[in-house]
């Protein structure tokens, strides 16, 4: 083909050195042509015999240069990146596209991988060939290059999430950030009296290069009438981190909570390094506590850990449910639900998670090591060094263990996971302790050993539109103690709350077809020298329609909890109708 229908007096003010860009452009818009031939007798140039335009005859050929290209991987888009082309060595008359080591690295490729690259061009640019089926196309037309790369070469991605490679450090700044309630009530039994009540929590911190500084606080004011005003202001953590992206880790100096899914949380100042799941995509992320009750009045509902505020909020009068909690949260929550009348319902809550299982091939770990302390930043324990693991076997299993010492305490464990498809994810594990106490009242020093055996399971019936987020049993021998346990009874020279069975039990059901939904929470935890605790509840909802009136609901929940030996039993039943667009009258 013989391309002769370029303008010719817009040629005029084209000079010789701008032909090549010119054709490059006409080229660009031919895509089914295999080669095309240049007719150089209509340029109104001079020399014309030194013009070679042949580069320009094969598809797709660009001149070496410099270019910025938005970047397509897999029709995924990479930020707008500057890339050369070059005349390779051993063909001199093409131009290949040169991907610099900092661009390869947004690629996401997997690491093994990384070790088998090869390169050109003064080791900047990756030879194409050592990734075979990888294929590299320019468009000028829309300033774009395409990478196509088969999918087994690079690490998971989603729409919503990508590769460690391409993350950012951010920039330094600081922040506050705050949660802050407050309530004013009148009681009318013995005259008016006013009362004001504030309350908040939160963290303030900078952020300087990887480092992440923070202190949490927490701030409560109270004024009755006719009463001297109280205010606090606690700052209960101090603490620094960073990500350790090769590790898919997050390392975390200063004062920190042990996470763990095998032993019992507890503070501490050290160190801790731990598989961060928020460096994992959010669809294969784990679960979050959920924190269940019922309020008899406009209530304050705080969540706690071992004096730390980590969660308040305000709720009406019925049921709550609190579902967005943090899922980096382990061990047991105190639940305190704080009344308009002044009244309160304490509960605790175990946020034991789902069955332990990992992907196949893949190592999970957390590592710590420190000492313990209290809310108060006081040391209560000798120093002490933790490790686990899971690890994913194949599609079906997954193994899982980890240990902890000290100087007077020792502890392992091992378990299993196994993935049952339809039928859900299952686990068990057996952790054995040894404790030496001195100085118990009455008894002196003691040594206690014992084990612990766990039963987990959990499975999604979506067909049925139920969901059982978390079954779980525990059974724990008189000798077993738990590190938490461990540390509290030296702290107390009495050894008390020595655990024994546990049961957990969380389920809801969906009825579309009524409108009905119903959801039962149970929780029990026997001890070998106390009363047991029990606390569980049953509610039913039904949303329905009358005449005119859309969208109406009834709730009716009946619980009991009974803590310490004391019971509060109640029911609660409420009526919800639409109020305008956007009210509600209950």
């Amino acid at each position: 083909m013989t391309l002769n229908c370029i303008y010719s007096p817009l040629l005029r003010f084209v000079q010789p050195y701008r032909a090549g860009l010119l054709a490059t452009l006409v080229i660009s818009l031919t895509t089914n042509a295999t080669e095309i031939e240049f007719n150089t007798d209509i340029l109104d140039v001079n020399d014309q015999a030194n013009i070679d335009l042949s580069q320009f005859s094969r598809p797709g050929y660009l001149m070496p240069g410099e270019y910025s290209f938005t970047i397509f991987l897999n029709k995924q888009s990479i930020p707008e990146q500057t890339v050369f082309y070059y005349a390779p060595e051993h063909q001199r008359n093409e131009s290949e596209a040169c991907l610099s080591p900092t661009l390869v690295q947004q690629l996401g490729l997997k690491p093994n991988l990384l070790p088998t690259l090869q390169w050109w061009h003064q080791d900047q640019c990756l030879s194409l060939e050592s990734l075979p089926g990888m294929e590299v196309k320019a468009d000028l037309a829309s300033s774009a290059l395409y990478i196509s790369l088969p999918q087994a070469y690079l690490e998971y991605t989603a729409e919503n999430w990508d590769p460690p490679a391409r993350w950012e450090e951010g920039i330094p700044g600081a922040l506050l950030d705050y949660n802050l309630n407050m309530q004013i009530g009148q009681q009318t039994r013995s005259g008016l009296q006013t009362s004001y009540n504030a309350s908040g929590n939160g963290v303030m911190g900078i952020n300087l290069d990887v480092w992440r500084v923070r202190a949490d606080w927490q701030l409560r004011f109270d004024k009755q009438q006719g009463q001297d005003s109280t205010s606090s202001l606690d700052w209960n953590r101090y603490y620094m981190y960073r990500s350790v992206k090769p590790l898919g880790a997050k390392l975390t100096l200063g004062e920190d909570y042990l996470s763990s899914d095998i032993f019992d949380n507890f503070r501490f100042t050290g160190l801790s390094l731990l598989t961060d799941s928020n460096m994992l995509p959010p669809n294969l992320r784990g679960y979050a506590p959920e924190v269940t009750g019922v309020a008899k009045s406009n209530a304050t509902v705080i969540v706690s850990q071992q004096g730390r505020i980590i969660y308040q909020t305000q709720v009406a009068a019925g049921p709550f449910r609190i579902q967005d909690l943090n899922d980096a949260l382990t061990g047991e929550l105190n639940v305190e639900v704080k009344e308009q009348d002044g009244s309160t319902q304490t509960f605790t809550v175990n946020t034991a998670s789902v069955p332990y299982l990992t992907r196949p091939g893949l190592l999970r770990y957390k590592l710590a090591a420190g000492r313990p302390t209290d809310w108060r930043h006081q040391v209560r324990g000798e120093n002490f060094a933790s490790g686990e693991f899971s690890w994913g076997v194949n599609n079906g299993w997954s193994l899982f263990g980890g240990g902890m010492t000290s100087e007077n305490y020792n502890s392992a464990a091992f378990g299993i996971g196994r993935d049952l498809k339809v039928l859900g994810a299952l686990s068990f594990d057996v952790t054995h302790a040894r404790a030496h106490l001195k100085d118990l009242k009455d008894i002196g020093d003691k040594t206690y050993r014992g084990s612990s055996y766990r039963l987990s399971y959990s499975k999604h019936f979506d067909a049925y539109n139920s969901q059982v987020t978390f079954a779980g049993y525990r059974f724990s021998e008189q000798g077993f103690m738990s590190m938490s346990e461990y540390l509290e009874a030296q702290a107390t020279e009495v050894r008390q709350y020595n655990s024994k069975e546990m049961y957990t039990l969380s389920y809801n059901q969906q009825f579309p077809e009524t409108g009905l939904s119903a959801y039962v929470n149970y929780y029990h935890q026997t001890y070998w020298d106390q009363p047991d605790n029990d606390r569980y509840s049953i509610s039913l909802a039904r949303y329905f329609d009358v005449d005119k009136w859309k969208n109406l609901s009834v709730n009716v929940t009946g619980y009991r909890n009974r803590y310490r030996g004391i019971n509060d039993d109640g029911m609660y039943a409420s009526l919800s109708i639409p109020w305008g667009d956007r009210g509600l009258l209950a």
